[in-house]
C-alpha cells in the first residue's frame, strides 16, 4: 500500500476492548504477577532508545514500579528529578494514568536504587522518630500522587555506609510504614540481593515476609567484574559459587513462604572487554567493562533493545558475533573481537518462569521493560522477553492488542485491527508473522477541525467500517506510520485521514 499524500499524518491504532471494568475488590485474581519495573529516565535516551510512558501496555503487567524516589534532606521522600517526574513530563501522573485503562493493574512508587546508597536511609531508620516521621509523609506522598503503594529498593542494609543495626531497623522501618499504609490498603513491597551473604547480613527474611506484600528477587548480577562470568545463571557455572537455584534454596530454608518472592528477569546484559583468544568461555579474564551502546550508554552494560540489533548479520562487517546458549545454565552469552556480554534471551526467559513456576514463586520481575526490545525491531512483536513469560504463565496476547510504539505526529490517520493472530504455544519461541494485503480507506476532513471534530468524524467513519456494535468497543492509539501498523497488527485494515484545506 503506498503511503498516504496527506498534509499533516501520523497515526492511530484501534482495537476492541471487550474489558470489563472492575472496582477495588472485584478484580479477577491472578495465579501469578508480573511487576515491570519502568527506569524513569529512559525517556532520556537518544534515537528510538527513548521510551515514552504511553508505549507501555497497561495489561501487560499486574504491577508496575516507577523508579526512583529518594530521600531529601530532612529524611522525607521525594522527587530525585522533579522536571521529569512533576514539572513537566509529569511521569508520575502519566503512569497513574495507565490505571484508566487497566483498572486492576497497580501502580507503585520505588524509593532507593544503587546511586541513592545506603547510608541515608541507615540514618532515617535508626530512630523510631524518624521512621514514624518516614512513614507518616510517604503515605501522603502517595496518596497526593495516586500510586497503590511503595517498593523499597534500599541497597543494602548494613552495608555502603550503613551500620550492623541496619538489619533490625529495616524490619522496624517496614513495620512502621505496615500500620500506617494498612488503613488506606497501600501495598509495601520490596527489593532485595539475590547475594546469600547480602541476605543474611542485611535482611531478616522471616520477619520481613510477615509485613512486606512481597517482595522482588534481583536474581541477576551474580558476575564478577574481575573476569568475564555468567550474570544470571539458573544452575552452575558462576565465579562466585552462587545461581538463580542457590539464591531460592536458600531462601526455602528460611521458612517465607514461597509465593511471597518474584523471580527477577532482567533485560540488560552485562558487558566486558576481555584480551580476545582461542578459548572465549565464561571465565576469561576481563580488561574493562564492555563499550557502552547507543541508548544506555553506560559501559559494562547493554540494553536487550541495543544488544539484539548488535547480533544481527551484517556482512559489512570484518567479523560477527559469535553466540552461544547454555541450555542447564539457561542463560546465554555473547562474543566479538576484544567484546565479552552475558545476557537472557526469548529461550533463557522461558526456562526462568517455568523454574518460577515448579518452584511455587508468587510471580516473576522484570529489570526493565525500558530496555526490552519494545519496539520490535528485532522480532515479529514488541517486548519480545516480556510477550515470552506472559506466554509461559498462559497470559496470552494478541497481537493486535499493542499499544503503538511512537506518539503521533501532526494530525493523524487511523487504522483498525481486525484480525486476530493465532496464540503462539508457550514452549516456541515467536516466528516472524509474513505481511498480508491491506485494505484502506480514506476519511476527508476539510478545513481545520478541532481534536474534538476530528474524533467525532474519526468515529463515525469506525461506525461505518465495522458497525456500531463493534465499534463501541473500539479504543484509539497512536502510531507513527504504516510500517509499525505491520509489525504490531498485520491484517488490520486502514482508515486514512486527509486533511484539506
Amino acid at each position: 500500500m503506498q503511503p498516504l499524500q496527506s498534509l499533516r499524518i501520523g497515526a492511530i491504532l484501534l482495537w476492541g476492548l471487550g474489558v470489563v471494568v472492575y472496582g477495588d475488590t472485584e478484580c479477577p485474581p491472578k495465579p501469578y504477577r508480573v511487576v515491570c519495573y519502568l527506569a524513569s529516565w529512559s525517556n532520556y535516551r537518544e534515537g528510538s532508545g527513548a521510551f515514552n510512558i504511553s508505549y507501555i501496555v497497561p495489561d501487560h503487567c499486574t504491577h508496575l514500579v516507577y523508579t526512583f524516589a529518594g530521600l531529601n534532606i530532612g529524611g522525607g521522600i521525594d522527587s530525585l528529578d522533579y522536571y521529569n517526574d512533576i514539572n513537566v513530563n509529569k511521569g508520575y501522573s502519566k503512569i497513574v494514568a495507565l490505571k484508566e485503562e487497566n483498572p486492576c493493574l497497580k501502580v507503585l512508587l520505588a524509593i532507593g536504587g544503587w546511586n541513592e546508597g545506603s547510608e541515608k536511609y541507615s540514618l532515617m531508620a535508626e530512630r523510631e522518630a524518624t521512621r514514624e516521621a518516614f512513614a507518616d509523609q510517604t503515605l501522603r506522598y502517595l496518596v497526593h500522587y495516586g500510586f497503590d503503594g511503595l517498593d523499597i529498593d534500599w541497597e543494602y542494609p548494613t552495608m555502603r555506609g550503613g551500620i550492623p543495626e541496619d538489619r533490625e531497623n529495616f524490619v522496624l522501618l517496614v513495620q512502621s510504614l505496615r500500620a500506617r499504609f494498612a488503613p488506606r490498603k497501600k501495598l509495601l513491597t520490596a527489593a532485595v540481593s539475590a547475594s546469600k551473604q547480602i541476605l543474611q547480613d542485611g535482611y531478616d527474611l522471616p520477619r520481613l515476609c510477615e509485613e512486606l506484600d512481597f517482595i522482588n528477587l534481583m536474581t541477576y548480577d551474580y558476575s564478577s567484574n574481575v573476569k568475564a562470568t555468567l550474570d544470571a545463571p539458573l544452575y552452575g557455572d558462576s565465579s562466585t559459587g552462587e545461581t538463580i537455584d542457590t539464591t531460592i534454596a536458600y531462601i526455602t530454608k528460611t521458612g517465607c513462604p514461597m509465593g511471597k518472592f518474584s523471580l527477577g528477569i532482567t533485560t540488560h546484559a552485562k558487558t566486558y572487554t576481555v584480551a580476545p583468544n582461542r578459548l572465549m568461555a565464561p571465565g576469561i579474564n576481563a580488561v574493562g567493562p564492555g563499550q557502552p551502546g547507543p541508548f544506555t550508554r553506560s559501559a559494562g552494560s547493554l540494553g536487550y533493545n541495543e544488544l539484539c540489533e548488535m547480533l544481527k548479520p551484517n556482512r559489512t562487517a570484518p567479523s560477527q558475533w559469535v553466540v552461544k546458549s547454555l541450555a542447564q545454565n539457561a542463560v546465554k552469552y555473547a562474543y566479538r573481537d576484544d567484546q565479552w556480554m552475558t545476557f537472557d534471551g526469548i529461550e533463557t526467559i522461558g526456562t526462568k518462569v517455568k523454574y518460577a513456576m515448579d518452584k511455587k514463586l508468587g510471580g516473576i520481575m522484570f529489570w526493565t521493560i525500558d530496555t526490552d526490545d519494545f519496539q520490535g525491531d528485532c522480532h515479529s512483536e514488541a517486548y519480545p522477553l516480556l510477550q515470552t513469560a506472559l506466554r509461559m504463565l498462559g497470559y496470552v496476547k494478541k497481537v493486535a492488542q499493542q499499544r503503538g510504539q511512537h506518539p503521533a505526529i501532526g494530525h493523524r490517520s487511523t487504522v483498525a485491527a481486525t484480525s486476530t493472530p493465532v496464540p503462539v504455544p508457550v514452549d516456541q519461541p515467536v516466528q516472524a508473522t509474513p505481511e498480508r494485503e491491506y485494505e484502506q480507506q480514506v476519511l476527508v476532513v476539510k478545513g481545520n477541525p478541532s481534536e474534538e471534530k476530528l474524533n467525532d468524524e474519526i468515529r463515525k467513519a469506525i461506525r461505518a467500517l465495522l458497525g456500531p456494535e463493534q465499534s463501541d468497543q473500539v479504543q484509539i492509539r497512536e502510531l507513527k506510520n504504516e510500517d509499525e501498523l505491520r509489525r504490531i497488527a498485520p491484517g488490520a485494515r486502514p482508515i486514512g485521514v486527509r486533511l484539506v484545506s
